[in-house]
């Protein structure tokens, strides 16, 4: 019998704990009753966004304003149920609809700001760790959801995609075509103060 490591039995005894099973829960129950097209990799996304924040997707700071100034472009309206909607189970992060600097609500240059310095504040797991973390959420939707379309094709899909040390994935096309998404993720710690005139859309 192989002795189990540190990093095992603390990730083990996370998962026997009340507070995280019922957090993803309540996560999970949220995201199907607002958004009830997701698919099993939207929960994904949304699960993977709380731990990694937005990093992965900035190749430098110029590139990053470029592509956020044509994306508003295309903003013609809020994609969300609410400005501000936290991800994951933890709550490290928020979802911020681009809508909110084309109405005026934050200035863009301080939305960007915020977005920037979000990329570095993620405390990333291993990816090895977060698969294991992420069967755990599985397992929890299908508990709670056992009937969303294309389960098992999508469960295969992610587990593929972490064994070869991935992680990052787009939403569905089914969920794209229906809420057709435009948001940035800002760390919700560090950044409350720039978006104080927002209400978040549940506690964590």
């Amino acid at each position: 019998m192989v002795a189990a490591t540190a990093d095992s039995t603390n990730t083990d005894s996370l998962f026997q704990r009340t507070d995280f099973r019922k957090r993803v829960a309540e996560s999970v129950r949220w995201q199907m009753k607002n958004y009830p097209e997701s698919r099993l990799i939207d929960l994904y996304k949304n699960f993977f966004q709380d731990k990694f924040g937005p990093g992965h997707i900035v190749a430098d700071t110029a590139s990053a304003g470029a592509y956020l100034r044509r994306e508003l472009a295309e903003v013609n309206g809020r994609s969300q149920n609410e400005s501000v909607e936290v991800t994951g189970w933890e709550g490290n992060f928020v979802r911020v609809d681009l809508a909110v600097i084309k109405e005026n609500i934050i200035d863009y240059n301080r939305f960007f700001d915020a977005f920037i310095k979000s990329t570095s504040l993620a405390k990333a797991p291993s990816v090895k760790d977060w698969q294991l973390e992420w069967r755990e959420i599985e397992s929890i939707v299908r508990q709670l959801f056992p009937d969303i379309p294309y389960m098992n094709e999508d469960s295969k899909t992610l587990e593929t995609l972490l064994s070869q040390g991935k992680y990052v994935i787009h939403h569905s096309k089914d969920y794209a075509d229906k809420y057709k998404p435009h948001y940035r993720l800002i760390s919700r710690k560090n950044s409350l103060e720039v978006f104080c005139k927002l209400q978040i859309n549940r506690p964590i």
